[in-house]
């Protein structure tokens, strides 16, 4: 989410005439320079069982990266940064195809033209030839199933792969496509998810009650109140604390592009005063420069170490949304790489993969994730918005494809990837490594605290109750100047208040280590000692607000609770020992109540709540 200048790419569009590659091999010829040739050949080909035209270069089959855009592939172009693109369009309608027939096989058809602009495939560099017009590509290399995980996957780094008929001298080339946009399954899938009512009534138990895995930098029980580390007032931009307290975990972003090593400013200087988890969203443009840079690698995670923090690594986050998951197979195997070298080398840090809580429609998690070995934390990207794309006319089926509008609660954003982590019975500590609710929108001034408020509640409240995995959340304090919504909180008391509420009297850190007041646990089951029994209520009802919760006992209604997380403390001391009937009334913003039933058994100083 938190974008520099560096990470934005903006393509700019050149005529056909000025495509220009780079070959492979040492050495730097001159711009312009001859350095090979293009001829023709009696192989052939097909992509995807269509005919595609094949030369030969260097003795090795190769085709046109332009031709390839007839075969359901998007082509750009940018002068900036001297690159041609050619990508996988999941939009693939009908090709034609075109055979290769040349009078005299070996025949010199083009030269090689020399020139520094480089060819990405699914943004994934290869060795390519330029011949004053057009660009080519080696097959072999194109579909070089280079690693085990490619043989897993199937697929090249580039997303194809080939098998080679010598009967017929043909390659029978293969493209990798992302699932198709069955948007009517797509839209029961998340109707499956998003559109049940839920209720949860909790209570606070004890600490050894907390979900634990055992993960570097995870806390026994509790759940880490996060920040950027710019997020609580910055001297150097003379921008005042808005907390009056520090954080339990402090989110400080390195740029792998620009080789950074250092903390950035304030955390760089305030580091040593926090008692804190350092998790470090390590951002880059191009997943495959891990391959060539260790030592660099190893400065940073040599620097990061020296400041003696519990530390977590959130390397290449957000695949599922940008350039970074174009290659699945290459994700994930750059992700590899740099969890084995921190896991072998630096043991004490911690790996987070980091999807967005919801990606492109045709982009699932399943593709990107790199194994329980290599992974100690999982993280979501989580943003509640009012609007989808900044249309305040998005309708129904946006808000359920997207967690917006009527839809954006705390705990969605955590439904794709519990739902993924379930059905591979991953057992990891759970993140919300970048996570907020909109406070402005450049194209509406209007106020949305209404809207917005219960839902910053339900993110530090109902998260926890319904996810006890959720071992983080990070508030992302912080307006970008490239995006339409921000989440700054600077103006925003109310806001913050809702915050601090959570931080003082639920189950957060705000240093590390140290323990949390309790945990929640379900009531239902739950025997009470003392003379309260403090009560919780989870409820979601789809499309609409939860607007109070009555608590009522033996048919006497004790309170009506009108915000989240509707607490009430049933006062046990006065209660009769036997059985008594405790009724919960949930009542949505239409009107309609539903009314949950348990029983507490009150014996002596205890007592026993039941469901029935």
């Amino acid at each position: 989410m938190k974008i520099r200048v560096s990470n934005i790419i903006v393509l700019a569009l050149l005529p056909a005439a000025f495509m220009i590659s780079s070959c492979g091999g040492s050495g730097e010829p001159e711009e312009g320079s001859v350095i090979g040739g293009i001829y023709t050949t009696d192989v052939k080909a097909s992509l995807d069982g269509i005919p595609i035209p094949v030369v030969e270069i260097d003795g090795k089959a190769a085709v046109s990266v332009g031709d390839m855009v007839s075969y359901g592939f998007t082509l750009s172009e940018s002068a900036q940064y001297r690159r041609i693109d050619l990508k996988t369009d999941y939009i693939y309608g009908e090709v034609r195809g075109q055979e290769s027939d040349p009078v005299n096989i070996g025949e010199k058809i083009y030269d090689i033209i020399y020139t520094g602009v480089e060819t990405y495939i699914n943004s994934v560099k290869i060795n390519s030839y330029y011949n004053g017009a057009d660009t080519y590509v080696c097959i072999d290399e194109l579909c070089s199933l280079t690693d085990p995980y490619n043989e897993e996957f199937g697929y090249s780094d580039y997303n194809f792969n080939c098998e080679f008929n010598e009967a017929e001298n043909r390659y029978y080339i293969s493209a990798f496509r992302f699932p198709d946009l069955d948007t009517d399954r797509i839209l029961a899938e998340r109707e499956a998810l998003l559109c049940n009512k839920e209720f949860g009534l909790y209570t606070e138990g004890s600490n050894d009650n907390a979900v634990y895995y055992g993960a570097k930098a995870e806390p026994r029980s509790g759940v880490l109140a996060g920040m950027v580390s710019d997020g609580n007032g910055d001297r150097y931009r003379d921008i005042p604390p808005q907390f009056g307290h520090d954080f339990g975990c402090y989110s400080d972003y390195m740029e792998y592009d620009l080789r950074e090593t250092e903390l950035s400013m304030p955390l760089r200087e305030d580091i040593d005063r926090y008692n804190c988890v350092l998790c470090i969203p390590w951002n880059t443009s191009d997943i495959t420069q891990v391959y060539e840079n260790d030592s660099y690698m190893r400065d940073m995670l040599d620097t990061v170490s020296k400041y003696d923090k519990p530390t977590i690594v959130r390397f290449a986050a957000e695949m599922n949304v940008s350039s970074l998951g174009d290659s699945p197979a290459a994700y994930v195997k750059a992700f590899r790489h740099v969890a084995e070298l921190i896991h072998s080398e630096y043991p004490d840090i911690a790996v987070m993969w980091s999807p967005n809580d919801v990606g492109a429609l045709n982009r699932p998690m399943s593709l990107y994730y790199p194994g329980d070995e290599y992974v100690d934390w999982i993280g979501i990207s989580g943003f509640l918005k009012r609007d989808f794309m900044a249309n305040p006319n998005s309708g129904r089926n946006e808000g359920l494809f997207f967690n917006v509008a009527g839809f954006a609660w705390g705990q969605n954003l955590l439904s794709q990837v519990m739902d993924f982590m379930e059905s591979r019975s991953i057992e990891k500590p759970v993140a919300v490594s970048e996570g907020g609710v909109v406070t402005s929108m450049r194209y509406d001034n209007s106020d949305i605290s209404e809207w917005a408020e219960p839902r910053l509640r339900s993110m530090y409240w109902n998260i926890p109750m319904k996810y006890p995995q959720v071992k983080l959340i990070t508030y992302f304090n912080h307006t970008s100047p490239y995006e339409v919504c921000g989440y700054d909180l600077a103006d925003k008391p109310s806001y913050r208040a809702i915050l601090d509420e959570a931080f003082e009297n639920g189950p957060y850190l705000l240093e590390y280590p140290s323990e949390p007041k309790f945990t929640f646990v379900n009531a239902d089951g739950f025997t009470a000692e003392g003379e309260t029994l403090p009560l919780y209520v989870y409820s979601y009802i789809p499309e609409q607000e939860t607007v109070n919760v009555e608590y009522a006992l033996d048919g006497e209604t004790l309170a009506e609770e009108t915000e989240i997380p509707f607490r009430f403390e049933l006062d046990l001391s006065a209660l009769p020992d036997g059985g008594h009937e405790l009724a919960v009334r949930v009542r949505g913003a239409e009107g309609a109540f539903d009314e949950y039933v348990y029983t507490v058994e009150k014996s002596g100083g205890t007592a026993a709540v039941r469901r029935r």
